[in-house]
């Protein structure tokens, strides 16, 4: 008779715990405003990527954006005012709405033969994960990794490249800055591009250490010893009493004309642009 009720007890916890990841959600967006192509590139046929982060808060807004790499400045602008009229039904956990971090990288490019043409590699499309000890993601793209909780988390990156017609190799470092600046290398390769490839995918998992430091973590690509932009997550041992607080200073509508935003993280202040967050968008 114990083992029958010890049995149900199981069952009856397995069911309400399906019960509550089944209503947790990540961010969906509802409202997509394409940027405007900049006229300098346009006729200079330069193409290329931004890469912002944020948060989405528990009202599916966006918000605090940081700028944290370009292919060229003239795409900032267009970017962050096209994001910052985006609207988001927001994430959930429990059935209850959370805020989460933002990673968007916004693609610009041009129609005809000349399409996916770049200077130089950058980050397309970038999703981090909360995982479990084989590496699948235990919550949505954006939640916090529970220090303490979850043993791994997951990243799902797209390298965008320029098409070329062999196949070819290229060394990718990816590093994890800590809030206080510690650099942790967590991917370091070459990865195989297909001819005429535009982009080649990037997933890896990364051990959570215990001793990694509550708040939000950056990640840096480098490919070929080059910036290829990145994103961000935030570990915290208790995700519904943290405050969210971003590096960098808060992109504003009024840009300072000339003045590059220094990206975030960067020793450099970042000046004000143009405002501004998933799902990654291809212009």
């Amino acid at each position: 008779m114990k083992a029958r009720r010890f049995a149900a007890l199981v069952l009856l916890l397995l069911g309400a715990s399906w019960a509550v990841r089944a209503q947790t959600t990540g961010a969906v967006i509802t409202k997509q405003t394409k940027p405007v192509y900049p006229e300098i590139a346009n006729k200079g046929l330069r193409q290329g990527n931004v890469n912002l982060i944020g948060r989405i808060d528990a009202k599916g807004r966006v918000q605090d954006l940081r700028y944290v790499g370009s292919t060229i400045e003239a795409f900032i602008e267009p970017a962050v005012a096209a994001v910052n009229s985006w609207e988001f039904k927001p994430a959930t956990r429990g059935g209850k709405p959370v805020e989460i971090a933002a990673n968007i990288a916004l693609r610009f490019r041009l129609e005809g033969d000349k399409r996916g043409e770049l200077s130089s590699p950058i980050i397309g499309d970038l999703s981090v994960f909360p995982a479990d000890l084989t590496g699948r993601a235990v919550a949505p793209d954006g939640f916090p990794i529970r220090r303490a909780t979850d043993p791994k988390m997951r990243v799902e990156a797209v390298l965008d490249v320029s098409p070329e017609g062999k196949p070819r190799s290229i060394p990718v470092l990816v590093e994890a800055i800590s809030p206080i600046g510690k650099k942790i290398v967590v991917f370091e390769q070459s990865v195989p591009v297909k001819a005429k490839a535009l982009d080649v995918k990037i997933p890896f998992t990364v051990t959570v250490d215990p001793d990694w430091e509550d708040g939000v973590w950056l990640l840096r690509f480098v490919v070929d010893k080059t910036e290829a932009g990145g994103g961000q997550f935030w570990v915290a041992v208790d995700p519904e009493h943290y405050a969210f607080v971003l590096p960098g200073r808060p992109l504003t509508v009024a840009a300072e004309k000339g003045k590059p935003a220094a990206p975030a993280g960067s020793s450099a202040p970042a000046p004000a642009k143009p405002t501004a967050v998933p799902k990654k968008t291809r212009g």
